[in-house]
């Protein structure tokens, strides 16, 4: 297996790359942009409620603070994922707190940038894997694939409902508050009385510093003890609201399904379609034939011949169109450049 891995040079690149195997529902979210590749195997992405039905090669891009989970449709689903700070793009004048990233190769199957951000993928697994590429290349791969990803896939159009925290730290009495009572009646106002703070103003820097506002994170961490009690088919679904602190069983299945994409039931009946031993396999280690398929899996994506602006044939449309892009989108970037003074 190749664990998490943290990379940090001198030019403040960190970024954190995993392979694992992934299982049943394991519902996440947090502050790190994430890219994943799916290797082999069918898997089931869902991202903010919205699910998608992952094959091999597919990539799926999850914006900051976006409730996430996948779950393994066929056996051996073995997945790739890189977690981009955002204070790596913030810190270096990228605004990303008016627009999106929207990559989903199930939703647009075909993009030019698929292939080579695969490739980069691989190199940086196999460099790190293998200590075989020097600080400076993987440096530069790096910031070649944030580049694509901000130049080909950040749409400033798209609305967003989760931001990029903006700052740490005073929060930290009310989360653990609310990560071991989860289960218990809380409100606002109990959360302000731990905290210290009134209402409006924890109200007010919950949204600023999680990205998310104070019911929508404490919905999140009821559902994530919610999702893992359903693996268990003797415990009826009513007591799992009950348990995990939603007052009855419509609100439960109603959240459930704004999350999630399905009931409960619908949930609990998908995993008892899997086979058993997916279940709880999530970022578990990969076997010596699984690390050898990998290996050999990523060499073989670095000899794969991919097309960019740089290695477009002259001879095709793409260089000339790729000009009349830059250009029309110079002219743009100058226009808002006016508008803005």
């Amino acid at each position: 297996m190749l664990d998490g891995i943290t990379y940090t040079s001198k030019a403040q690149i960190n970024f954190d790359l995993l392979t694992y195997m992934i299982g049943s529902y394991h519902y996440n979210w947090h502050e790190q942009i994430e890219l994943i590749w799916l290797l082999k195997g069918t898997v089931e992405a869902n991202v903010d409620g919205r699910r998608y039905t992952m094959h091999e090669n597919d990539l799926v891009l999850i914006n900051t603070n976006c409730g996430h989970a996948t779950f393994a449709l066929s056996s051996e689903c073995i997945a790739m994922r890189l977690h981009i700070t955002p204070a790596f793009l913030l810190d270096q004048g990228v605004d990303l707190y008016h627009g999106a990233f929207q990559l989903n190769s199930v939703k647009r199957p075909q993009h030019h940038d698929y292939d080579l951000i695969r490739q980069i993928l691989a190199q940086l697994s196999l460099g790190l894997q293998h200590h075989h590429i020097s600080q400076f290349d993987m440096n530069a791969l790096y910031f070649r694939l944030t580049s694509i990803l901000l130049h080909d896939f950040f749409d400033t159009t798209a609305k967003i409902s989760n931001q990029p925290q903006r700052r740490q730290g005073s929060l930290s009495r009310v989360i653990t508050y609310i990560n071991k009572t989860y289960d218990q009646n809380i409100t606002l106002d109990t959360a302000a009385k731990v905290s210290h703070y009134s209402t409006a103003y924890l109200s007010r820097i919950f949204k600023a510093e999680l990205g998310v506002n104070f019911y929508e994170y404490l919905t999140r961490c009821r559902l994530q003890h919610a999702v893992f009690a359903l693996e268990d088919p003797e415990t009826k679904i009513a007591d799992i609201a009950l348990n995990t602190g939603f007052k009855e069983v419509k609100s439960f299945n109603l959240m459930f399904k704004k999350h999630f994409g399905q009931t409960p039931s619908a949930y609990r009946n998908h995993l008892s379609l899997s086979a058993r031993p997916q279940i709880d396999q999530f970022k578990q280690p990969l076997s010596t034939q699984q690390e050898t398929w990998l290996t050999k899996r990523l060499t073989e994506w670095m000899d794969v011949t991919v097309v960019d602006q740089l290695s477009a044939c002259d001879t095709c449309g793409y260089r000339e169109h790729f000009a009349e892009y830059q250009a029309l989108k110079s002219k743009v970037d100058q226009l808002k450049l006016l508008l803005n003074h």
